[in-house]
């Protein structure tokens, strides 16, 4: 059987959320919610209307006659009962505010308080749109349940988390970061990740029928390895154990804001030898959230079966 939604909605759902999450990362980071870690106050900026903006591009792509009939986009903007036409809206609005945001970091001046409120509301919305646009498609009941948004959501918001500090370690390399409460944040959110992608999956499975079916293909089916090792062990179970880990490591210093950083600067080559090593695990970690989120948009995409047995038209 072959369905409709394939590999390009699969990369603009993930790309979607990881820009949206970026935003709402230095967001956090620039009103301290992130402990101080002014590491994170630009990265997330500098990448959210770019990838969002790669991303839509893609969408326009999947929808095939976009391209044929663009006519027939111009006319989606009226048609205000899809949930799609609320997307365009929001990815445009997201897209432009991200970018003059952008700017005004760029040129290292102060942004605009409600600009960048909006662009919060924004990028949040642009992660809830992402899980909405699969969890309207009433053909197909796996996806069809009011927790997939929130599924995606907080996927976003981790993925976005890992990305920028990925991104940040790059282009603000020394610059401090509070190893400490990132952590911990990171464990709470891929905790609520495990409860959520256990959820969907029980229920589906409990559910028969199609659901049952469409959770059978990632559980145990042609989609078990990318599940169950990709998915489940190097996304989500990994990162959870890093982050418990570095939580414990990491917890008694965690009143100087920058643990890795103070042992580092202590003098102590052991300490250095360890800080550093605690702090390239925690990279690897953040690169196995993204791969993670990929994975899990990938599953959850080509898992799905319809109510009936054809193509998807």
């Amino acid at each position: 059987m072959h369905l409709h939604w394939q590999w390009l909605i699969v990369i603009y759902l993930f790309l979607g959320g990881l820009g949206a999450g970026a935003y709402l990362t230095s967001y956090a980071a620039g009103r301290g919610w992130l402990g101080n870690s002014p590491a994170l106050k630009r990265a997330g900026y500098f990448i959210a209307a770019p990838i969002v903006a790669f991303g839509t591009v893609l969408l326009v792509f999947d929808l095939g006659q976009g391209l044929k009939k663009p006519w027939l986009l111009i006319g989606l903007l009226s048609n205000f009962s899809s949930v799609m036409t609320w997307g365009v809206y929001i990815l445009a609005l997201f897209i432009c505010v991200g970018l003059v945001v952008a700017f005004f970091v760029w040129k290292k001046k102060a942004i605009p308080g409600a600009l960048e409120h909006l662009g919060a509301l924004l990028a949040f919305s642009t992660c809830a749109y992402t899980g909405l646009l699969v969890a309207v498609v009433e053909a197909i009941p796996f996806w069809n349940t009011y927790v997939m948004p929130v599924l995606f959501v907080v996927s976003a918001i981790s993925t976005g988390l890992s990305i920028t500090v990925l991104v940040g370690n790059i282009i603000d390399k020394g610059v401090h970061a509070d190893e400490y409460k990132i952590s911990k944040l990171h464990f709470c959110l891929v905790s609520v990740e495990i409860i959520l992608v256990a959820f969907i999956f029980s229920v589906a499975n409990a559910g028969g029928g199609v659901k049952a079916a469409s959770a059978a293909q990632a559980i145990s089916g042609g989609l078990a390895l990318w599940f169950w090792l990709f998915l489940v062990v190097l996304g989500l179970v990994v990162p959870l154990l890093i982050s418990a880990f570095a939580v414990r490591k990491l917890g008694r210093s965690a009143h100087t804001g920058h643990a890795l950083h103070a042992a580092a600067g202590s003098g102590n080559t052991v300490a250095l030898e360890q800080g550093q090593g605690l702090a390239n695990v925690l990279l690897l970690s953040d690169a196995l959230v993204v791969l993670g989120g990929f994975v899990l948009r990938y599953v959850v995409i080509f898992a799905a079966l319809p109510i009936w047995n054809g193509t998807l038209m």
